[in-house]
């Protein structure tokens, strides 16, 4: 019996185990500008993600962290779109103009991001 019981355990953590799908984060400035209402949604951002074969998780708005804009109508944002993908599409992203949301982060530099509010 606990022969049988500790094969079905090890079965089963084996198939769980194979199953777990690596993500990892992307993300792609919002466009939007200062003093002007914004042009590019969340959605819009999804949306291309999708259209293309690419299967969003998860999906937000961000702004980068460390980093410093000229205050002035116009100017850009700091703004981002944040998606969460299988790890196995970066590159199809990446072709679409995404990049890995890892290279925002310099913890030497004090830079990164943080989830916020969509505009």
């Amino acid at each position: 019996m606990k022969t049988t019981t500790l094969t079905a355990v090890i079965l089963l953590t084996a198939t769980t185990t194979a199953c777990t799908t690596q993500t990892t984060h992307i993300y792609k400035p919002d466009g939007n500008k200062q003093c002007e209402p914004a042009t590019s949604t969340l959605a819009n951002s999804t949306n291309q993600l999708t259209s293309a074969g690419i299967e969003v998780i998860a999906s937000n708005c961000a702004t980068q962290t460390g980093m410093s804009v000229m205050t002035v109508c116009g100017a850009p944002t700091l703004g981002l779109h944040l998606h969460e993908i299988n790890a196995s599409d970066i590159q199809k992203a990446k072709d679409l103009g995404y990049e890995d949301a890892n290279n925002l982060i310099n913890e030497e530099q004090g830079t990164g991001y943080e989830m916020t509010n969509c505009p």
